[in-house]
């Protein structure tokens, strides 16, 4: 298992030389390096919007007329999700809405080149008003179908859409269509499905909802480890898109480089839903800044999850105190401490814990109480690895796009913390 500071340790302070009487024995205090804040944070991919509506001839719009005729869809998928609904696009606009079903329905089938969707707007598609719906349409379904790892990461597989924009009759007829087949599909997706499966056999599905969402969290973290080189930009080139790192396949499979459950914070979120949707409980994806202030936030994403009708805040990356290698130097006395603090069960239960299913007030400016502060066994040294900390949703921050912010606005508050 590797380990990460999860947060500033509070000066590994040495307890007070009238209680431990070290004064006198030379004690000194721990220098941890990197005393500052080290939570994953600035690791959300950026929105990046949609290629430009393509102009089409009437003769190019015959030819895919003609493409679609020949289509013939056998009616089976390998996406699989058993979710009851979908958050966000239950609250989309009309327009946005039907956008979505288009694409959901191309998304069926990626590979064949006559898998077209066709819709019929009112709205002139060179405009700006029908590429907002579009990019918006784009972004809430990989937030609602953590199974669209492909689109969500653009890596591979992507979507745009073509018209002639020639008004008949007051509509216009827009095709939306994949850029390219996606040639990895059914490897990738088979890979994932097999991963789901495999990870949920292990989940007593039979438990509360509660038990189902630790069994699930709990499981999640033990198995995922933050993936540091995606998130400070050093991993594998891609000529396009985002690493796979970013998505559910590269926490329940491997990132882009073939590194096996070694994702980043949105990699983690939208896992975390998927597997919480095949189990039938709802739970949507929150993109956002978060780190030690407000003012030194960088992009983060976490979920909020609903339990017994009532929505509930929830960070797995955050949560994850085992998630990847710390700056301390094993043999040293910092690291005999941190690690003494991690093994003990009691305090790691506290630490992979304290951002679970809690309200958004609590998550939104989170202060640690004394409850998370750890006295090592030999009662020398005082260690918190959790720290004073802000998450603010991609709606409350000014460095947010328009059509994240709006998606994200949508997402209900949780208005209490799990008793």
């Amino acid at each position: 298992m590797k380990f990460r500071i999860n947060a500033v340790i509070a000066a590994a302070l040495l307890l007070s030389a009238a209680a431990l009487s070290g004064a006198e024995a030379g004690n000194e205090d721990i220098e941890v390096p990197g005393a500052v804040n080290t939570m994953p944070s600035g690791d959300l991919a950026e929105f990046r919007p949609s290629k430009p509506m393509e102009l089409l001839t009437g003769q190019d719009a015959a030819e895919l007329d003609e493409i679609m005729k020949t289509y013939n869809a056998d009616g089976s998928s390998l996406l699989v999700n058993s979710a009851p609904s979908y958050y966000y696009y239950e609250n989309l606009d009309p327009v946005a809405k039907e956008i979505y079903d288009v694409m959901l329905g191309v998304a069926q089938d990626p590979v064949s080149e006559g898998n077209i969707g066709i819709m019929m707007t009112d709205i002139d598609p060179e405009g700006e008003e029908y590429y907002y719906e579009f990019n918006v349409a784009y972004r809430a379904l990989c937030f609602d179908h953590p199974e669209l790892f492909w689109l969500y990461s653009g890596e591979e597989a992507e979507m745009y859409y073509l018209s002639e924009a020639v008004s008949y009759g007051g509509f216009y007829l827009v095709y939306i269509r994949m850029l390219e087949p996606f040639a990895n599909y059914e490897k990738q997706m088979s890979a994932f499905n097999a991963a789901a499966e495999a990870f949920l056999a292990g989940i007593d599905r039979n438990a509360s909802d509660y038990e189902i969402v630790r069994q699930i969290h709990d499981k999640l973290i033990e198995l995922v480890n933050y993936n540091d080189p995606v998130a400070a930009g050093t991993s594998v080139y891609l000529s396009r898109g985002q690493d796979l790192a970013h998505t559910a396949y590269g926490c329940l499979v491997a990132d882009s480089g073939g590194n096996p459950n070694y994702a980043v914070c949105d990699g983690y979120t939208l896992a975390m839903e998927y597997l919480l949707q095949q189990c039938g409980i709802e739970a949507a994806f929150i993109g956002g800044m978060a780190g030690s202030s407000e003012l030194t936030a960088g992009g983060h994403a976490w979920n909020i999850v609903k339990i017994d009708d009532v929505w509930y805040e929830l960070d797995s990356t955050w949560d994850d105190s085992g998630s990847v290698e710390d700056d301390l130097t094993p043999g040293t006395e910092e690291y005999r401490c941190f690690m003494e603090a991690l093994n003990d069960t009691a305090y790691r239960e506290k630490i992979d814990h304290y951002l679970f299913l809690v309200s958004t007030d609590r998550i939104t400016h989170f202060i640690p109480g004394d409850e998370y502060n750890y006295i090592t066994m030999d009662q020398m040294y005082q260690l918190q690895l959790v720290q004073e900390s802000v998450h603010i949703r991609l709606n409350n921050s000014s460095r947010a796009s328009d059509c994240d912010s709006a998606i994200i606005a949508l997402a209900p508050n949780a208005m209490q913390s799990y008793q």
